[in-house]
């Protein structure tokens, strides 16, 4: 009887400690909440965070990063990490070979084989879609600069070929051969992005993808917006498979019980995209949800919050991100149907498509923003000021360079010297864009708008939210005039982010803003095959000053980040490349 009594009090006890923690939701399901509609499931196209976010889920790549480091990796459908040790790298850095790993299935039951690894990079590279990842495979394999149009880099147009292929991407025995045209540090982080998902080739033929050969090469290359061939179906080796997916408003994830690794805890996974900042919240603290994105703004605020688990607990080390935020200035607006600037002209009612192409229009806006505000009060403090696009913990990063002042005065002078004195005599109207959900952005683009109306009452300039998808888009047909964006980091070098901001013969945003600089494009190509670390530090100083000189955007801050969960999630750990925690496969559910 005394037994049974005590087991009594015993379980008793313990369902007090769960009741007063809270009874776990959805106990087999992960769900995560963010703002940010879904681009694209393809991986030649997605290169933002929502949808590479969906892809890691789906697919996997030949390696993977060892836990938190950005330096070390682990083999992933790849046997082992190859080495010059192990012979998977040769001597001279130029051949790189991966064993590929025996008995994996796809989602849809078709095998892993050598000759699926070589196509999904061939076709990643034929589709090559605009605004997508796929230079980043192209550079070390045909040199810097080069994308499906143009792979000898020289401006002769010549389209890849099977045959180039074949020769960069070869199939021997168990294993795929990349031959690379230089020595390429970075590599084997190249190959770790979602961008070198292995894809199921016969799936993607199926469903109308490239088929393997020549002729068919023309066809898939370079698919309009949209219509690329896998933007919203999928069939990978990942250990979740899609179930559906709604662009604007959630993709659901079942786990995939072929899996060859490890199980996920989670039976299914649910990315939901909500972008009110209340709504979210509630959903977290009621359970609804198990993570949910948090701008800094609002981290005060959950940090009061019961039943919440924040990373980094108190007493840890800040979680600094290897990234940066900035707002971009488009020197060539597309001028054809487009909302944004107006009139087109200088008569007050728009802007004309060079308007930042005007040294003292982007100096301007440049002296107009109150950096010390947006640091302390609108990213309540967590964010290191960032001058250029390299952010601290980067090899060259120049810690001596400062950001410009906040001076009405300075950004009066300079419109008064832009366009010979017609920008201030006729004004000019135009939209600051940010994207929608993101109230640091939104508040941001709010503060300098008021900056700039209060200059000159014929500055009619407002702050103009856009959808996430349609806001990455826009920004690749050159339609935005200006823009709030950011970058994380694809691999830990500095080249990822100058060649991004500077290089103008393929860096993502110096397309994007058709920033062109001779100067900055042989330092670029100079620093990223320079061996000696004092010729490339030097390179890379001066491609810093050359930023500062430009003025190409203004650059914000590198961010420091916390994330909140339900406290019964376990599993996660940050990563400084990470944007949003959404490896979905770390997670488990209990107390």
């Amino acid at each position: 009887m005394k037994r049974v009594l005590f087991a009594l009090l015993a379980l008793a006890a313990f369902a007090g400690v769960v009741y007063a923690q809270g009874a776990i939701k959805n106990p087999d399901t992960f769900i995560y909440a963010a703002y940010g509609t879904i681009d694209s499931l393809d991986p030649a196209k997605a290169y933002d965070n929502a949808s590479g976010g969906c892809l890691q889920q789906i697919y996997e790549t030949l390696v993977d990063y060892k836990g938190a480091s950005t330096t070390e990796f682990v083999p992933m459908l790849a046997t082992e990490v190859p080495t010059v040790a192990n012979g998977g790298i040769s001597k001279d850095g130029k051949t790189y070979t991966f064993k590929i790993r025996k008995g994996v299935k796809f989602h849809s039951g078709n095998m892993l084989t050598p000759e699926v690894v070589a196509y999904s990079i061939k076709r990643h590279l034929v589709v090559d879609c605009d605004g997508g990842a796929i230079p980043l495979v192209y550079e070390p394999l045909f040199g810097i600069g080069t994308t499906s149009t143009d792979i000898r880099g020289d401006g002769s147009n010549v389209k890849i070929t099977l045959a180039e292929l074949d020769k960069v991407i070869q199939v021997k025995g168990d294993t795929v051969v990349f031959n690379l045209k230089t020595p390429y540090a970075p590599f084997l982080a190249v190959m770790a992005g979602y961008w070198g998902s292995i894809i199921d080739k016969d799936f993607a033929i199926a469903n109308g993808d490239w088929k393997g050969t020549e002729a068919d090469i023309a066809r898939v290359n370079r698919p309009e917006q949209g219509k690329e061939p896998l933007t919203e179906i999928a069939s990978g080796t990942g250990p979740y498979k899609l179930v559906r997916i709604d662009k604007a408003s959630e993709v659901v994830f079942e786990r995939f019980d072929g899996y060859w690794g490890p199980k996920p805890a989670m039976a299914k996974a649910m990315l939901k995209i909500v972008e009110e900042w209340s709504t979210r919240k509630l959903m977290l603290l009621q359970g609804d949800v198990d993570y949910a994105l948090v701008d800094p703004m609002y981290y005060a605020e959950m940090d009061k919050e019961p039943g919440i688990k924040r990373y980094p607990e108190k007493g840890q080390p800040q979680m600094v991100e290897l990234g940066n935020r900035g707002i971009s200035f488009n020197q060539k607006i597309a001028a054809t149907d487009n909302p944004y600037i107006g009139s087109g002209k200088l008569d007050g009612k728009g802007v004309p498509p060079d308007f930042f192409a005007d040294k003292d229009v982007r100096l301007a806006f440049t002296y107009a923003f109150d950096k010390p505000t947006y640091l302390k009060e609108i990213n309540k403090g967590f964010g290191i000021s960032a001058e250029t696009p390299i952010p601290m913990g980067l090899p060259y990063f120049n810690p001596k360079l400062k950001a410009y002042p906040y001076d009405l005065k300075k950004a009066a002078d300079h419109f008064k010297k832009a366009f010979k004195g017609q920008l201030w005599k006729n004004g000019f109207t135009l939209d600051l864009t940010y994207n929608t959900g993101n109230q640091v952005r939104e508040q941001t683009m709010k503060m300098l708008a008021e900056s700039l109306s209060a200059i000159n009452p014929k500055f009619k300039v407002q702050a103009r939210s856009v959808e996430w998808a349609t806001f990455v888009n826009q920004q690749n047909k050159r339609m935005l005039p200006i823009f709030y964006i950011g970058w994380g980091a694809d691999f830990a070098d500095p080249h990822n982010f100058i060649y991004t901001y500077m290089y103008s013969k393929g860096g993502l945003y110096a397309s994007r803003c058709s920033y062109v600089n001779p100067e900055a494009d042989k330092l670029i190509e100079q620093g990223l095959y320079e061996t000696d670390p004092k010729k490339r530090e030097a390179a890379y100083f001066k491609l810093q000053d050359i930023w500062q000189q430009d003025v190409p955007g203004i650059m914000l801050h590198q961010p420091i980040r916390q994330q909140y969960f339900k406290d019964w999630v376990k599993g996660y750990y940050f990563h400084p490349m990470e944007n949003n925690p959404n490896w979905f496969k770390m997670y488990s559910k209990g107390y």
